[in-house]
C-alpha cells in the first residue's frame, strides 16, 4: 500500500514524498531520495522502496527541495544536507519515532544523505543506488573525504559499467568507511543500474526495475546483517 505525504523541509516549506507501507511492518524503516536529475517518480527508486516494502520495511521516497520547486539542477550537495536533514527528521517524527531509518538513496541523493550522516543526522545504515564516486571522466576528484565519519553499515549498489563509479577506486578506498561496507556489483549496469544487451554476460538487456527487483535477497541478507 502506497500513501502521498508531504515532509517539512524546513526553511524550504514542505515536499512531496511517497510512503510504502508493508502489510506486516519489521525492523528498520527507510528514507530515500532521487539523483542529481530526477525525482521521487526515477522508476528505479520507486522499484527499490517497493522491495522493501515486499521484505517488511516501510520506505519512503521523497523529493528534495530543489525538485519540488521544479528547478533540474541541484546545488552543491553539501548544500542540500540541510533540507534532508529537515524531511528526515519530520518522517520520523509522523512515520516512526521509535524505528531505526535506514537513508539514502539514488546518485546525488545518496551522496547528500551521507553528507548529513557524517555530520549531525542520525542513521542505522546508508543505501546507495549508483553511488558517485567521482564525476564522469574525473576519477581524482572522488567523494570520499567524509567516509571516515560513517561509522554505520553502507550497502553499494552499482553497475560495473557506471562512470560515476570507477570500481576498483571504490575497493581500494573502501578501508576510508568508519563502519561495514557491502558492495554488490552488477555485471554491465551503468549508473541507473540498467544493462543493456551489448554489455549483459547473457546478451539479454535488462531495465533498472528488473534489476533492482532481482536484487531483493542481496538487499534483505544485508539488512538482516544490520
Amino acid at each position: 500500500m502506497t500513501d502521498a505525504l508531504r515532509l517539512h523541509a524546513g526553511s524550504d516549506g514542505t515536499v512531496s514524498a511517497v510512503a510504502h507501507r508493508p502489510a506486516r511492518p519489521r525492523g528498520q524503516a527507510f528514507l530515500l531520495f532521487h539523483g542529481a536529475g530526477g525525482s521521487l517518480e526515477t522508476p528505479g527508486l520507486v522499484a527499490l522502496c517497493e522491495v522493501l516494502a515486499d521484505l517488511g520495511h516501510l520506505a519512503v521516497r521523497a523529493n528534495l527541495p530543489y525538485r519540488e520547486t521544479g528547478r533540474r539542477t541541484p546545488p552543491r550537495a553539501e548544500l542540500a544536507v540541510d533540507g534532508l536533514a529537515a524531511i528526515a527528521t519530520a518522517a520520523r517524527r509522523e512515520l516512526g519515532p521509535r524505528r531505526d531509518w535506514v537513508l539514502g538513496g539514488k546518485s546525488y541523493g545518496g551522496r547528500v544523505a551521507s553528507l548529513g550522516v557524517a555530520g549531525a543526522v542520525q542513521a542505522a545504515g546508508l543505501l546507495f543506488y549508483g553511488y558517485p564516486l567521482h564525476p564522469p571522466g574525473k576519477p581524482e576528484r572522488l567523494r570520499v573525504d567524509h567516509w571516515s565519519s560513517l561509522d554505520v553499515p553502507g550497502l553499494f549498489l552499482q553497475g560495473d559499467r557506471d562512470p560515476f563509479c570507477d570500481l576498483a577506486l571504490l575497493r581500494r578506498h573502501r578501508r576510508k568507511w568508519a563502519g561495514t561496507l557491502t558492495l554488490e556489483v552488477i555485471a554491465g549496469g551503468d549508473h541507473s543500474l540498467r544493462v543493456a544487451a551489448k554489455a549483459a554476460p547473457n546478451g539479454r538487456a535488462r531495465s533498472e526495475v528488473d534489476v533492482v527487483k532481482d536484487l531483493g535477497p542481496a538487499i534483505k541478507t544485508w539488512i538482516d546483517s544490520i
